[in-house]
């Protein structure tokens, strides 16, 4: 807060108007390219022939910037979808997705009909989350990344 902020925050509190910060969610659009940014850079990145790598290991830059490993980032929003899925019986075709990532992990041949497949399942779970209930899809999705935490931690 710069000072003229401040003072006027500190003249609220003597008038007794006590300001709270709000909350606001973020644009439907925003939230949903947070979501599906990693898996789509991804698949961006192996439709055009080549993924980055790290010492052998695939790698995508995440909103932030930084390097990432591509295999383990798959694998937990795969098992975010699964866990998603399962909680709001809905039928999403992850298995695409999985086989590009153990081809990746697996260090073997991708081909186009797989990237292909992979994109198809993730739109459809883009057109499952842009018209579902995101205060559950986020619920699932937050208890699902905190099993995750707990299990590579043990």
């Amino acid at each position: 807060m710069n000072r003229a902020q401040r003072r006027q925050a500190e003249r609220n509190v003597r008038r007794g108007k006590v300001y709270t910060e709000r909350v606001v969610p973020l644009p439907a659009l925003l939230d949903e390219f947070t979501v599906f940014d990693m898996p789509q850079s991804i698949l961006d990145q192996l439709s055009n022939g080549s993924v980055d790598s790290v010492n052998n290991n695939p790698v995508f830059r995440d909103n932030t910037g930084q390097f990432c490993e591509v295999v383990p980032a798959m694998e937990g929003w795969i098992f975010t979808w699964k866990k998603i899925q399962q909680n709001m019986a809905e039928k999403l075709d992850l298995e695409p997705l999985q086989i590009v990532c153990n081809r990746l992990k697996y260090d073997m041949k991708l081909t186009m009909h797989h990237i292909h497949q992979a994109q198809e399942a993730l739109d459809h779970c883009r057109e499952f989350f842009r018209n579902g209930n995101r205060a559950e899809i986020a619920s699932i999705a937050k208890t699902a990344q905190i099993q995750i935490l707990i299990e590579t931690k043990q």
